[in-house]
This record gives C-alpha cells, structure tokens and sequence, in this order.
C-alpha cells in the first residue's frame, strides 16, 4: 500500500507541468453547466481530468521506459498497476471537486437551478463513465503497450463523447437516461435510487475487472 501510494505520487509530481491545461479545460466544462445541468459539469470535468491525466502519465512511463526500470526494483509488480488505477480514480475525484466548485457558482449565482439529487446523479454516473471507458485503457497499456492504449483512448475519446453529445442531441439516447436525469431534479424516486446502486456495482466491477486483466498482463508481460 505504502509503495503504490508512492507510486501515486511520484506521477503526479511529473505531471504538475500538466495542471493548467486541466484547469484551461475545465473552465470551458462551465459552459456546459447551462445546458445540461449538474451532470453534464461533473462528468465533463472528471473525463478531461482523468482523460489527461492518465493519458500523460502513461505516455510519460513509455518515453522514459520506466516500467522497465521498476520492475527491477524490489517492489510487486501489481502496486505498478494498481498506482496507475489509483491515480485513475485521483484524477476521476479531482474532476470531480472543480465540477462540484463550478456547479456551486452557478447555483449561488443564480444561473441556474441545482438540486441534491441531480448532484448526486451527476457524481456516481460521471465516476461510472470514466472508469468504464478508461479502465480498459490501462489494461491494454500493460497487456499491448503505449501504442494500443494511445489508439483506444484516442477512439473512446471522440467516439464516446463527441458521440454521446451528438445522441443527446438528437434526443436518441435510451430514453431510461432521460427519466432518470429529469427525475433527479425533484425529491429522490425509488427509480433513481435503483440506477445509482445499480450503476455503482457496475462500475466497482468493472474497476475490479479491468484491475485483475492489467495484473497479470503486467505479470506476464516480457518487458522490453
């Protein structure tokens, strides 16, 4: 535990370069506050924050070859992985407290109007979405290298948001997304407590999952 937080760490300090470019995006994440409300501020902010985080991360470790090096250290090779999953969920949070900061001054401001329940919504589906759609990345970076993991998040980026912006659009999305969303703007129904357990056990499974994959990919993986 004590090495993975390290781990953890030492990542960050080597993107503190990269934290302008987090809040640069973020600020624009505001805009989208007017549209669609507390979850659309929330998991626009946790996906650029997670997005450019474990991206840069991961392409810094491929450059400096430095799995490479820590695997000749005297440390497990799954606190490796699991820092990277952790700092997954960091940057996930991180996103998170800016998007709870803008949907806060839009709510005091007047802008417009926030409730409880749509926060909550906001939180557990935007944490949902970044660990389903970035987990398999990760696992593919310690199964396939750089190269796979660069492709897939390049096409879960444009293919999933850009694409999701667009179904919204055109009012095509399931239309459970709907109710559940709109219901979150009055008191707790049953119905979006039911979806939020349901999308929480979701997503811890699928964090787990992609979590194992990666362990022993990493494990038995022929290091170059």
């Amino acid at each position: 535990m004590i090495i993975m937080w390290g781990l953890v760490t030492k990542d960050y300090y080597l993107l503190r370069r990269q934290a302008w470019w987090v809040l640069v995006l973020l600020f624009f994440s505001y805009f989208f506050g007017f549209r669609g409300g507390a979850a659309a501020v929330l998991t626009i902010s946790s996906g650029i924050t997670a997005y450019l985080l474990v991206l840069s991360s991961l392409s810094i470790e491929d450059k400096n070859n430095s799995l490479s090096f820590l695997r000749l250290l005297p440390m497990p090779a799954r606190a490796i992985v699991d820092a990277k999953f952790m700092q997954l969920v960091l940057g996930g949070l991180l996103g998170e407290v800016c998007g709870l900061v803008i949907v806060a001054f839009i709510s005091v401001t007047g802008l417009k109007t926030i409730t409880g329940p749509e926060v909550i919504w906001g939180i557990i589906s935007s944490l949902a979405i970044i660990t389903i759609v970035y987990s398999p990345t990760l696992w593919l970076f310690f199964r396939f290298g750089m190269q796979a993991a660069r492709i897939a998040s390049f096409i879960t980026w444009f293919a999933f948001w850009f694409g999701i912006v667009t179904l919204w659009q055109r009012f095509t999305i399931v239309t459970l997304w709907q109710k559940l969303y709109m219901g979150s703007m009055g008191p707790f129904p049953l119905s979006l407590v039911a979806a939020g357990v349901l999308l929480a056990l979701l997503t811890v499974a699928c964090f787990i999952f992609f979590l194992v994959l990666a362990r022993r990919a990493f494990v038995r993986r022929e290091m170059r």
